[in-house]
């Protein structure tokens, strides 16, 4: 009876821990000896699904920008970490290249046309798929969250008419501030780029988080973050995404051996 009831507690333990969704990112590149302006897009164990939220990234390459040396704008008004960080990934299929990110924001302020995302707080990602290094890339998606709807508008220099309609979450998250945000999106290659990616490719990458341009918190000198602070458009500036095999799962395989655990105490 005793061993039936502490039975019971354990396994009530392990399902509210296993189905919490509330993971929140943290910087984690340094362990895979990443250098600065560099990332990793694994391929997930699974297929996410796009609904703000995180816990299917778990095993993702994180990159925080949260320093000055992000900053392309706003170093005069940039007040730290709790004013604005953005924490993002990457993960790909077959099919789908995937963008997340946690962004810890006192105040959320979007545009208020949909067909001028850029002048409030949104994400813009900045990818050279054929890493050609110069001019400005080619691809240019924005993700927004205007009029309480989430959206992914085009700004390639080519447009393709479906990327709109990708799969997109950005779900308010008050455990980042405020004004913080997640942001989850799938895009489909197709719909992205004609070249092949698979494991191994490698593009100029970087997104860039955009607090807008009506400066709609009072600010004076508005906040923009990418990588090294510079300026995305061009091509010769941008980071680089590594293409890499599936993401580890390790911690699965540690609840599995639990579980085993648990039933041989259980006989």
């Amino acid at each position: 009876m005793i061993k039936s009831a502490m039975l019971s507690t354990i396994l009530c333990v392990l399902f509210v821990f296993s189905v919490r969704g509330d993971f929140l990112p943290e910087e984690n590149s340094d362990a895979f000896g990443l250098k600065y302006g560099e990332s990793i897009a694994g391929i997930p164990p699974s297929t996410p699904k796009i609904d703000g939220k995180l816990d299917d990234w778990r095993y993702a390459v994180w990159v925080a920008f949260d320093s000055e040396k992000e900053l392309l704008r706003g170093k005069g008004t940039w007040q730290g970490k709790d004013d604005l960080t953005m924490t993002w990934s990457t993960m790909y299929d077959e099919k789908n290249f995937y963008f997340a990110a946690a962004v810890r924001d006192d105040e959320f302020t979007p545009a208020a046309n949909p067909a001028e995302s850029w002048k409030g707080d949104t994400i813009f990602l900045y990818i050279d798929w054929e890493k050609i290094g110069a001019g400005q890339p080619a691809c240019k998606p924005n993700f927004a969250r205007i009029n309480n709807k989430a959206r992914v508008t085009d700004y390639s220099a080519v447009k393709n008419a479906d990327l709109p309609n990708s799969d997109i979450a950005i779900v308010p998250t008050p455990e980042l501030g405020k004004g913080g945000m997640i942001y989850e999106v799938a895009m489909p290659f197709a719909w992205l780029t004609k070249v092949k990616i698979e494991q191994g490719s490698e593009v100029g990458f970087t997104p860039g988080y955009e607090e807008g341009t009506d400066d709609l918190e009072k600010k004076g000198d508005l906040v923009f973050m990418d990588w090294h602070g510079l300026n995305p458009d061009d091509s010769a500036n941008l980071g680089l995404l590594k293409f890499e095999g599936p993401l580890s799962v390790d911690s699965t395989g540690k609840l599995a051996i639990t579980w085993g655990q648990l039933k041989n105490f259980g006989q």
